[in-house]
């Protein structure tokens, strides 16, 4: 494990603020990085039937590994610096690619679909195998998170779209995307109201990449609408107590539920 904190600079730190994203960031070891895809395949094992793991949450909930992977102090110090010292980790989600899938992830803003008051989450995003323009990597629309405005979204009931949800090339400039390219064992952070999406796979390669969804601890689920958020406090205090506490894994398991838990 990296020991070494990692803050953003000043520099990175700015460019996260004006276009809503930051990238490349190191967090781990090449020990580390060399288990990725072994735990991965060993995840997937665990399901039933022949689930699509894209389309499985809440991993931290369940997985020792995806636990401590969200609690390696390298990421919670670069999660720190946008959010301050006092954090709650809530979401795990896996956004897989296999190679010639022509699966969408369209256009979208994360907190769309989070029932969370104030707009205030930042997402990791880790590459657990190369993930680059080649084989459908992450793009995004810079400075889309600003004013914190969320876009108009229409629903899209496609058959190959992982969200059912999305935000028309019309409220946007589609030409000004941006490819998040990353090597295994790189990592990213997102802004909650930055506009984002992936397209097909029509590479030979497999993709895939693990979030994790941070806030800082002044943030509260709407419980009416999302009953089984929790929230697991990684860094600082929670002064607030505003949400109900999760309870840390203690055995290498899977979600029991396909999306809503």
């Amino acid at each position: 494990m990296n020991t070494q904190r990692l803050a953003l600079t000043e520099t990175q730190l700015s460019r996260y603020r004006e276009r809503g994203y930051v990238f490349p960031l190191a967090a781990f070891e090449e020990s580390e990085i060399a288990e990725f895809l072994p735990q991965y395949n060993r995840m997937q094992g665990l399901l039933p039937g022949h689930a699509d793991v894209s389309r499985v949450n809440w991993w931290h909930k369940r997985n020792n590994y995806i636990y401590g992977l969200a609690t390696n102090p390298g990421i919670l110090d670069y999660v720190e610096s946008i959010l301050g010292p006092n954090i709650i980790l809530w979401g795990s989600h896996f956004f897989v690619k296999d190679p010639r899938d022509n699966s969408v992830v369209p256009w979208h803003q994360d907190a769309q679909y989070w029932p969370l008051t104030p707009m205030n989450a930042t997402t990791i995003y880790i590459a657990f195998t190369d993930c680059d323009s080649e084989n459908s990597c992450m793009k995004v629309i810079p400075g889309s998170h600003r004013g914190k405005t969320i876009r108009p979204h229409r629903r899209a009931d496609k058959e190959e779209y992982d969200l059912k949800d999305e935000i028309p090339e019309s409220e946007f400039d589609p030409s000004e995307a941006v490819g998040i390219e990353l090597k295994a064992g790189e990592v990213s952070l997102h802004d909650d109201a930055l506009i984002h999406g992936s397209g097909p796979n029509h590479s030979d390669r497999l993709r895939v990449g693990l979030t994790f969804r941070y806030s800082s601890t002044d943030v509260k689920c709407d419980l009416s609408i999302w009953p089984t958020y929790r929230a697991y406090l990684v860094r600082g205090v929670d002064e607030y107590r505003n949400n109900p506490p999760g309870v840390i894994p203690t055995e290498f398991g899977a979600p029991d539920k396909i999306f809503p838990e």
